[in-house]
């Protein structure tokens, strides 16, 4: 069926599940399915979900955005994401689209969950490595040459949790913004939580959730994440510390 609607889509799936005809049918599904990326591609319409968590996730997917974070999803789930340098080049290209702001050379791997990119600012050299997640509710800033590795979370929101007048779900978000400093290492699946600020060259380790501010060089771990040690720069240590 040619230009079938979302509603169309939606409700011939719901019957074919129901009167059991999508076991062994569902390449139908998967056509019209298809056809809908296909022309959300070729006009740009495009329906963002409504969040019943208060998030206000519509407003932050505007327009011509929500356009270049689509098909920046779409293509990360492709083979030719896997084509690391081409990927790359890619993701560098739309950036700009999609982030409030962009430095130079930033680097994103593949299937790194953007929430929007409309409330996230990078520096130059930005590296963020798969799977890690940009959660820009509330506003992010990331430094210059600063690294999020694999699996990373950065969290800008919460969730009321006292209204006992709602189901906990609906009872609506807390936003606080992240900064992260320049030459930065947030560990592989770390957490950073909403309202911190992390200074420049702070290093945190893998698997921590850093609840506090953190101060400039600064090596922290741990859930919550306190301090290891401070960096101190090669040419101020003693040979034998190296």
């Amino acid at each position: 069926m040619s230009d079938p609607t979302e509603a169309e889509v939606l409700e011939r799936l719901d019957r074919s599940i129901d009167d059991g005809s999508f076991v062994g049918g569902g390449d139908g599904f998967m056509t019209e399915a298809a056809a809908l990326v296909e022309r959300f591609l070729e006009t740009g319409k495009y329906s963002a979900a409504e969040d019943p968590f208060g998030g206000r996730d519509a407003e932050l997917a505007p327009g011509e955005h929500a356009y270049y974070l689509m098909v920046w999803r779409m293509f990360d789930r492709t083979p030719a994401a896997m084509m690391q340098d081409f990927a790359i080049k890619v993701r560098r290209l739309l950036a700009p689209k999609v982030f409030k702001n962009v430095g130079e050379e930033v680097i994103f791997h593949q299937d790194v969950n953007i929430l929007s990119g409309t409330n996230t600012t990078l520096g130059s050299g930005v590296f963020v490595n798969h799977g890690s997640t940009i959660d820009d509710r509330g506003p992010i800033t990331i430094g210059d040459h600063t690294m999020i590795a694999a699996g990373a979370i950065l969290t800008t929101h919460g969730h009321i949790l006292d209204d006992f007048s709602q189901p906990l779900p609906f009872g609506g978000r807390t936003m606080a913004p992240i900064a992260i400093g320049s030459n930065s290492v947030i560990g592989f699946r770390s957490v950073v939580m909403p309202g911190v600020t992390i200074g420049d060259r702070v290093i945190v380790a893998s698997n921590s959730v850093v609840t506090k501010d953190i101060p400039d060089r600064w090596v922290v771990g741990g859930a919550p994440a306190k301090k290891i040690k401070e960096l101190v720069p090669r040419d101020q240590l003693e040979d034998g510390d190296r």
